[in-house]
């Protein structure tokens, strides 16, 4: 009987046992050492850094979620490569059984091979019975290998899942260091926008206790979800209590209502924080920043301050634009029940029998802030013990018809901020008797050459006397449209003309004063009747004469503060860039003129109409300085301020505008003079 050579698979498992050895030793200190040097890429992300201890803090948190992720995969690296061992040894302990099988069968009893082991012991060689007690235990020590293979790999498995989880963990610490730095630096944003105005002035000391202590309230809850990392969602994402966002949860009443408008969120030492709206923050704030002011914003009278004024100007900030007045606001907002009031709504006041007097922005804990309809002063004040007539909810879509007004009345509606009385720059050229208005600036129609009418007609009889709106030089013209035509120039690009009119009482080069009489009303040129055609131009393009007259029939377009578009706006310098109100700019032109005639100089203007987003600006970069966004007089088109010496008390540009502005109806705040709480020579308002 032939010699057989050894199983190769004996050969092969002596190298695999010293190869797994080495292996299993080298991956076990990885996956237990594993640190940055080992890593072949970091996870992608950081977080934003702000000041030095926040750019370590940050430094210091991506550096371990780099180190994480790097040993989770020098442990994913280790688990392929003991898995591709471990299911080599699988297969060859699998070989080395299929032999030992073999070997077994030649020597069994049944198959002769008890006759082969009895020869094989005569022959010098290896004999069937040495080779299948090789190959049994070669397949065990296979089977040996192969299991200390598989341990070797439920070990990595086991230390991968480890570095996956410290990798989540470094992940969502990240995450929450990032998301509360987010929510801190907004609640102090919003901190600094509640901030009373350096104005502030309260000398009632039971007053300013309540004003303090609800601004600190208030100012400790935005310091609360800072905390909690929550940074309040716009309005819409909590409109429907069954669509909020991940984690949090409704408000429930008493009663256990749902509150739409308003969520809640789970503080293990808070308990339930309600969570606002961006908007209704924003527009607390602001109503916190209004109180304590000595003067009422833009002009308004106290009363309509207080009725509707300072809670449409308040969520104006939330950019939110709501109706002017209260009882606007009492049918056009979304009705809650006063059970349900949260911060941030409007509280209707008055009484049952005489309706409504005021509304206030409720600030939590039974106080608001509100007006007072005498000085128009913003204050803390609780609600009263009878509870508010009604609350509304801007941040929610209004739904249904609200009862009617109790009492059946409401303060005065008037435009919010805006002053209702003082007069134009420009007289009424017609006695307000004898006239009334027809075709109106802008309206269309194939009477007029360009399509569209580029003044005010004011219909009246042949006759009827027309006077110069301001002092100027006279032009005298007779075009067909307009058969005899005065035309005075102003000064500072302004221009009033008179067309259609049946009698001419001035002559070319003539100068004339206000409310001089330049000719009478006729039906001259391209008429359907009997009236004056007045236009207003300045540099040469004509602007509406209603919103430079004081037309009581017509009142001026009134646009939130600081949301006035371009074309509701005039040029106060003929180059453009600098914007005013219409009759603010006209004023402002006439000013200039007889400031240069006098001085012999220019008048300087730096800044005029302030947008929204300007007045943010500036209130930013100046917080001490610069009116709260929102208030400011330069929102509304009626503020400038002026450079070229003017900026300077005691100059003679500034004495000069100091004695003569008035003339033109500019005129120097109280608050801006030389001994004022914020001197600002340069700073002038237009009133009229």
């Amino acid at each position: 009987m032939t010699a057989r050579p050894r199983p190769a698979t004996s050969r092969r498992l002596t190298a695999l046992a010293l190869a797994l050895a080495l292996a299993l030793t080298l991956g076990a200190a990885a996956v237990s050492n594993s640190g940055p040097a080992a890593a072949t890429g970091g996870a992608p992300g950081t977080i934003g850094t702000h000041s030095s201890a926040d750019l370590v803090r940050a430094a210091t948190v991506q550096r371990t979620v780099d180190e994480a992720h790097a040993a989770y995969e020098v442990a994913g690296q280790r688990v392929a490569s003991i898995s591709a061992q471990a299911e080599r040894l699988a297969a060859t302990a699998e070989h080395a059984e299929r032999v030992a099988t073999e070997l077994r069968t030649r020597v069994s009893v049944e198959h002769g091979g008890f006759f082969h082991a009895v020869g094989d012991l005569v022959d010098p060689g290896e004999s069937d019975l040495d080779l299948a007690a090789e190959a049994a235990e070669t397949a065990a020590q296979a089977r040996e290998l192969a299991g200390m293979a598989q341990r070797a790999l439920g070990d990595a498995i086991a230390a991968t899942e480890r570095a996956r989880v410290r990798w989540e963990s470094a992940q969502r610490k990240q995450e929450t260091i990032e998301a509360r730095w987010n929510a801190r630096q907004l609640a102090d944003a919003a901190i600094r926008r509640s901030q009373p105005t350096a104005a502030y002035d309260v000398t009632d000391a039971a007053q300013d206790r309540r004003n303090q202590r609800a601004l600190h309230t208030w100012q400790g809850y935005l310091r609360r979800l800072g905390s909690l990392a929550v940074v309040p969602p716009d309005a819409h994402q909590l409109a429907d209590p069954d669509r909020l966002p991940v984690s949090f949860q409704p408000t429930r009443t008493a009663r256990e209502e749902i509150v739409p408008g308003v969520a809640e969120v789970a503080s293990p030492a808070h308990g339930l924080v309600t969570v606002l709206p961006s908007e209704t923050v924003r527009a607390v704030s602001d109503a916190f920043h209004r109180l304590g002011l000595p003067e009422v914003p833009s002009g308004a009278t106290p009363t309509t301050y207080a009725c509707g004024g300072l809670t449409a100007n308040a969520w104006s900030a939330a950019g939110l634009t709501l109706p002017a007045d209260a009882a606007a606001q009492w049918e056009e907002l979304r009705r809650v029940p006063p059970d349900s009031v949260q911060v941030g709504d409007l509280v209707l006041l008055g009484s049952r029998t005489t309706g409504l007097e005021r509304t206030g922005v409720y600030v939590g804990d039974g106080r608001m802030v509100v007006a007072d309809t005498t000085t128009g002063s913003a204050g803390v004040e609780l609600l009263p013990g009878s509870g508010a007539l009604g609350v509304r909810r801007p941040t929610l879509p209004a739904a249904g018809t609200n009862p009617g007004l109790p009492g059946g009345g409401a303060c005065a509606p008037v435009p919010v901020g805006e002053p209702t009385d003082g007069s134009g720059p420009l007289t009424v050229p017609v006695d307000a008797d004898l006239y009334h208005l027809s075709a109106g600036f802008g309206d269309g129609g194939l009477l007029w050459s360009t399509g569209e009418h580029s003044g005010q007609d004011f219909a009246a009889p042949v006759g009827a006397p027309v006077v110069a709106a301001a002092s100027g030089v006279v032009t005298i013209e007779h075009p067909d449209w307009a058969g005899n035509l005065v035309r005075i120039d102003h000064g500072g690009g302004v221009e009033t003309w008179y067309a259609h009119l049946s009698r001419v009482d001035v002559v070319a080069g003539q100068t004339v004063s206000a409310g001089q009489q330049v000719g009478a009303v006729g039906a001259l040129g391209n008429t359907t009747g009997p009236h004056l055609h007045f236009e207003v131009s300045l540099d040469g393009s004509a602007v509406d004469p209603t919103e430079v007259l004081d037309l009581p029939e017509h009142p001026r377009t009134v646009f939130a503060n600081g949301e006035a578009p371009p074309e509701a706006l005039c040029p106060a310098t003929p180059d453009g860039r600098q914007l005013l109100r219409c009759d603010a700019a006209v004023a402002y032109r006439l000013l200039a003129d007889a400031f240069e005639s006098s001085l012999g100089a220019p008048l300087c203007i730096t800044d005029s109409y302030r947008s929204r987003l300007g007045q943010e600006q500036v209130f930013v970069a100046k917080p001490h300085l610069a009116a709260g966004p929102g208030t400011s007089v330069h929102g509304w088109g009626r503020a400038v301020d002026l450079c070229g010496g003017v900026e300077r008390f005691g100059s003679t540009e500034n004495t000069w505008l100091l004695a003569h502005a008035q003339a033109f109806g500019w005129n120097h705040p109280e608050w801006a003079a030389a001994g004022g709480s914020r001197p600002e020579p340069w700073h002038f308002e237009y009133d009229g």
